[in-house]
């Protein structure tokens, strides 16, 4: 009894680690294997007529993504194992079937005209009726309205006037209030405002200061770096030539080259133009991504006192 017992255990224990070794061997392959990815592009003066082409592929080209840009086209494929996304063609729309309705016997469509001129002229004659009602109304009043101001005396004029008069000092002296209250308003909302902005003030500057907080930045910082140093391509090589319209914006993409200049500066040529647009060139990219390495950035950064400390002073920091 105890020997059948020990063998389905021993069964049990075979099962459990062949699951716990395929998950870890799972967990090494997204781990390990890289990610390589390479990119080619090609200018020759218009940005229209640039050409890129770009492969990323993963676990040595089973799962595979091809984006393609030619003439203004963009192509993207992706291939998992056996299967294609992306090149299959669009799916026409089906038109679903439309019940007819029967059509009505020619005696009902003549009836029906017959009516409908008839409630026709009834109502050009209705409409003609009004019509004339209100032009005679409108004559009778526009006569009583003129009668009425012949007869009006000067001196209701006059007493219009001095009302007018008394009206507009009235109005003046209330707009003067309203300016000098909203000048009083405008002025407390200022010093408020102030005050409000020296007190934020203070609040960054003692967050930023703590000793705590300045390790976890230099913890944060220093780790970002280490990061793009190891995502950094392998391989970047080529001549570049661009500019706008407006020398402005050529400056402002320059100073944004010059940043990442050092990784990419080795073997490449880039040439800004100041005085034409154009976009002229080849550029060739190769490199490998390896999840491990974010993994491990992550892992370092929350067993950190200072930035895990940090994190929760930032969640609770209020303004």
């Amino acid at each position: 009894m105890l020997h059948i017992l020990f063998l389905i255990l021993k069964i049990i224990g075979i099962i459990l680690a062949v699951i716990l070794g395929l998950i870890l061997l799972v967990i090494c392959i997204v781990l390990f294997v890289p990610i390589c990815y390479k990119a080619d592009l090609y200018g020759s003066g218009n940005a229209r007529e640039l050409t890129v082409h770009a492969k990323v592929s993963w676990l040595f080209g089973l799962i595979k993504a091809v984006f393609a840009l030619e003439n203004g086209k963009t192509d993207l494929s992706v291939r998992i194992a056996w299967k294609k996304f992306g090149d299959s063609d669009p799916v026409e729309d089906k038109a679903e079937d439309r019940i007819e309705e029967k059509p009505k016997p020619e005696k009902k469509a003549v009836m029906q005209e017959k009516q409908v001129i008839q409630g026709e002229e009834k109502q050009d004659d209705t409409t003609n009726r009004i019509t004339d009602k209100a032009v005679e109304d409108q004559t009778e009043k526009a006569e009583k309205s003129e009668q009425s101001a012949k007869t009006r005396p000067e001196s209701t004029e006059k007493k219009q006037r001095k009302k007018k008069d008394r009206k507009e000092d009235s109005n003046s002296a209330s707009k003067i209030e309203q300016i000098t209250e909203k000048i009083k308003c405008t002025y407390h909302k200022f010093c408020d405002k102030i005050n409000e902005i020296t007190e934020k003030k203070d609040k960054i500057s003692d967050f930023l200061t703590d000793e705590t907080h300045k390790n976890a930045f230099l913890k944060l910082k220093n780790e970002a770096f280490h990061l793009l140093k190891k995502l950094k391509p392998k391989k970047i090589q080529g001549e570049i030539t661009f500019g706008f319209e407006d020398p402005s914006l050529t400056g402002r993409l320059l100073a944004w080259i010059s940043m990442i200049y050092p990784w990419i500066g080795e073997h490449t040529d880039i040439t800004p133009d100041f005085e034409h647009r154009t976009l002229s060139g080849d550029l060739s990219i190769r490199g490998r991504l390896y999840v491990i390495t974010p993994v491990v950035t992550a892992i370092r950064l929350i067993l950190s006192k200072a930035v895990r400390r940090s994190f929760k002073d930032i969640r609770n920091f209020k303004l």
